[in-house]
Order: C-alpha cells, then sequence, then structure tokens
C-alpha cells in the first residue's frame, strides 16, 4: 500500500467516524426509535393529577389550559414526529457527499476445465474456485452540485417544518382560548338568566301580594308568569350549551374542568395601536416564515435536478484483505471515475422541468401566506376594535337598564304605570346584561385572535 493510498484512506476514515460520531451523539433518539421504547403518553403533572373522573382541583387559567393541550394534542405529536422525520432528509443528503465504504467477501465457483484448456495466467480465472476479501470505498467528488443542493434543502425542510409545527400551536392555543372563554361566557350566562328569574320570582310575589289587596289584576300575574316560563326555557338552553362548551374544553385540555375553577384575566385596559403596527409582524409569523423555507426548498430541489447534466466523478479505493492466484500479491487499487450523461431519454430534462414548476408553486404559495396574513391581521383588528367599543356601549347600557328597572318599580307602586311597564324594563335589563356578558369575552377571544394572527400568543 502506497503513501497516498494510506493517506487517503486514514482521512477518508476519520472524516466519516467523525461525522457519524457527531451526528449519533446529537440525535439519538430520532436515529434509534426502534431500539427505544414504544411511545408512551405523557402524564399529566401532579399538580393537575385526577382519579376516578374527579375534576381537578386546581385553579386553571388560560396559560395552564395551553399546556396541558400541548400535552395531549394528538395533531402538535404528529407535527413533531414530522420535524423529526426530517433528519432521514439530512441523512440521505450527507450520504450523498461522504460516499460509501463496504466489506465485501465473494466465493466464485465454475465448471472446472480440462488439462491444458487454460493458459498459465488464466488459470487463476479458470480455477474452479476462488475467494477474495476486500474494503471497497468509493467518494464522489463531484456531482453537479447535487449534494450540496440536497443537504441545503435538508436544511430549509427542516425549518419548513419547525414553521408549521408552530403554527399549528398557535392555532391550538386560539382553539383553547375560543372554549375557554366559552365556558366562563356560557357560566355566567346561565347566572344572568338565573338572577333575571330571581327578579321575575320577586316580582311574581309582589303580584300576589297586590291581588289580594284589589290592586293587581290576575291576569298580570297570569302574564308576568308566562315571561318566567320562557326564561325558564332560555336558562335550560344555556346550561345545555355549557355543558358542551365544558365538553369541548375538556377534549383540548384532556382532563375534566369545572367552571369554578378557571381563572379569567383582564384584558380591558390594551389600547389599540394602527394597524401599521400589527401588520408588521406579518412576515414573522411562522407559517409565512414557513412558506418562504419551502421556496428555498424547492430551488435546491430545482438544484439537484439540473446535477444530472454535470459529469459525474467519483474515487473508488479496494483494499484487498485476500486474493486467490496470481493476483495475491496486489492488495489495493485505485479507480478515478468520470461519467458524462450524453442522452437520458429526456428524463433529466423532464425532471428539471418537474423541479421548477414547484418551485414556482412554492413562490406562489409564499405570495398568499404573506397576503393571507395580512388579511387575517386586519379583520381580527377590526374585530377587536369594534367589540371593545360595543362592550364600553353595553356597560353604559346595562347601567341604564338597572336604573331604568328601579323607576318603573317605583312608579309602579305609586300606580304611575302598570305591570307591562315594569315586566318590559325587566326583560330589557336581562337581554342587556346577556348582550354585555357575550360582548365582554367576545372581546377577550378577539384579542387573541388578534395576536395569533400575528403570529404570537401569551
Amino acid at each position: 500500500m502506497t503513501a497516498f493510498t494510506q493517506k487517503f484512506h486514514t482521512t477518508f476514515l476519520s472524516s466519516l467516524l467523525a461525522f457519524f460520531t457527531f451526528f449519533f451523539a446529537t440525535q439519538p433518539a430520532q436515529l434509534f426509535a426502534m431500539g427505544k421504547k414504544p411511545f408512551v403518553e405523557k402524564s399529566i403533572p401532579k399538580t393537575f393529577h385526577i382519579k376516578n373522573n374527579e375534576v381537578a382541583p386546581v385553579p386553571l387559567n388560560l396559560e395552564d389550559c395551553y399546556q396541558l393541550a400541548l400535552k395531549r394534542s394528538e395533531t402538535i405529536a404528529i407535527s413533531n414526529e414530522t420535524v423529526n422525520a426530517t433528519q432521514a432528509d439530512f441523512l440521505a443528503a450527507a450520504s450523498e457527499a461522504i460516499g460509501d465504504a463496504d466489506f465485501v467477501m465473494n466465493y466464485r465457483r465454475q465448471k472446472v476445465l480440462k488439462s491444458g484448456e487454460g493458459s498459465s495466467v488464466g488459470g487463476t480465472f479458470n480455477a474452479p474456485n476462488r475467494r477474495d476479501r476486500e474494503f471497497v470505498i468509493s467518494q464522489p467528488l463531484f456531482q453537479g452540485f447535487k449534494a450540496l443542493g440536497a443537504i441545503q434543502g435538508a436544511g430549509s425542510l427542516k425549518k419548513q417544518r419547525v414553521g408549521e409545527k408552530k403554527r399549528a400551536e398557535q392555532l391550538l392555543f386560539l382553539d383553547v382560548a375560543k372554549a375557554f372563554y366559552d365556558v366562563l361566557m356560557f357560566q355566567k350566562d346561565v347566572e344572568t338568566i338565573q338572577g333575571i328569574r330571581d327578579l321575575f320570582e320577586e316580582r311574581m310575589a309582589d303580584l300576589n301580594e297586590r291581588e289580594k289587596i284589589g290592586r293587581s289584576r290576575r291576569s298580570e300575574i297570569v302574564t308576568a308568569e308566562s315571561r318566567m316560563r320562557i326564561i325558564d326555557s332560555e336558562l335550560a338552553q344555556a346550561k345545555g350549551t355549557l355543558a358542551v362548551a365544558k365538553h369541548i374544553l375538556e377534549f383540548l385540555v384532556g382532563i375534566p374542568v369545572d367552571s369554578g375553577q378557571l381563572k379569567d384575566m383582564e384584558i380591558f385596559e390594551i389600547e389599540p395601536e394602527t394597524m401599521d403596527v400589527y401588520l408588521a409582524a406579518a412576515d414573522k409569523r411562522p407559517d409565512v416564515e414557513a412558506a418562504e423555507q419551502a421556496v428555498k426548498t424547492a430551488w435546491n430541489g430545482v438544484v439537484v435536478a439540473q446535477s444530472g447534466l454535470w459529469p459525474d466523478i467519483s474515487l473508488v479505493n479496494n483494499q484487498y484483505q485476500k486474493r486467490d492466484g496470481f493476483q495475491d500479491a496486489i492488495d489495493w487499487d485505485l479507480l478515478f471515475k468520470i461519467n458524462v450523461p450524453l442522452y437520458r431519454g429526456g428524463e433529466t430534462l423532464g425532471k428539471i422541468k418537474s423541479a421548477t414548476s414547484a418551485w414556482k408553486k412554492a413562490k406562489l404559495f409564499y405570495s398568499l401566506a404573506r397576503r393571507q396574513a395580512e388579511l387575517d391581521i386586519k379583520e381580527a383588528y377590526q374585530t377587536w376594535v369594534a367589540s371593545r367599543n360595543e362592550y364600553q356601549a353595553l356597560e353604559k347600557a346595562v347601567k341604564s337598564s338597572e336604573e331604568n328597572f328601579q323607576l318603573q318599580k317605583e312608579d309602579y307602586s305609586q300606580n304611575l304605570v302598570n305591570n307591562l311597564d315594569v315586566l318590559s324594563a325587566l326583560e330589557s335589563l336581562h337581554e342587556t346584561r346577556r348582550e354585555a356578558n357575550r360582548a365582554k369575552y367576545e372581546l377577550k377571544e378577539n384579542y387573541w385572535n388578534l395576536k395569533t394572527a400575528m403570529g404570537k400568543t401569551l
């Protein structure tokens, strides 16, 4: 073995060993998935531990629910595995540049020739049995930037998958926020309706007393009772809606939830800024960044396809451990190979056109993602500002309705108005309180919708 061959052999094996040592050390879980125990769902933290479907006793705020949902969501787990799968693309791309090393053992048997039929030199080739063992090391030297394009494409693909995972987490947060505030809203709605019903009962008791002394008619009592039954139907509907909202939140977080343990946060003091401030975040939204990385991945696909037009230069070194016959003294050889593509029946051109088309589509998807992000922000901003103004107006309306109801009661006690006026004032208060409650929680949902449209959460 010459000094050149020994140096080449040692350098190549050292580089190969260093690469795989580093890669295996940094990514053991992804590379040896089959050597691990099967996936076991992460247990709920002790803080939220439950037994026999009992409701977790600890208070839960929006962030707590979101963290539970991240652990429970199959969608996020799938996205995470998709990110991990990009390691396979990196390995495949790296193999194009690193080359191959094999240990080959051959044992050949062939027809036995009659004496004198084989020459002295050809006696080895005519021997009925031949054995050889060798190390075969092949190293690509130039492949038309195929390896470079594949490695860069694998890198941008991983960034794309990471961006898609982050966006999936943000959309999950939006689902959790909606379910969280729906439970609080419907719970407050039940309490509001129950409070109005209590006022109706007070009204009924007062009317019964007035009827006894001849100051109220029986028809007034029947009218009030009829309207109270309508309130009962609304209460039943609200309780059913609350139960559904709880089921949705429980589905997301993975544990039973009671509305009494949900802890809200106030966000009413946040003043809106100009829309341009919010639009500036569009380019940094994870799905937009993922679409940008998809363009880079597609372009590297074009580079890989174009490599089919370039010559393929490689070096193959054989290190023989055993050879039979007249070549037994030759323990190595070196093959320098240049393969110039001349004609492939249109295969290479077809790959280039397909890759170019994919690159152009990726650019269009990126443009669409940016415009969609800007539209989402504009819609979310206007909805949030409108709901903020609506809530402020309804808060004032509730105070006016409460004052009107008290005045109507006082006037009725002095026979200045009839019972229908009092009932109308009470129903107006009922509807205004429910609308204010709806607007309050829609305001919070819309705020987080705006934050999510910008690519942010908590």
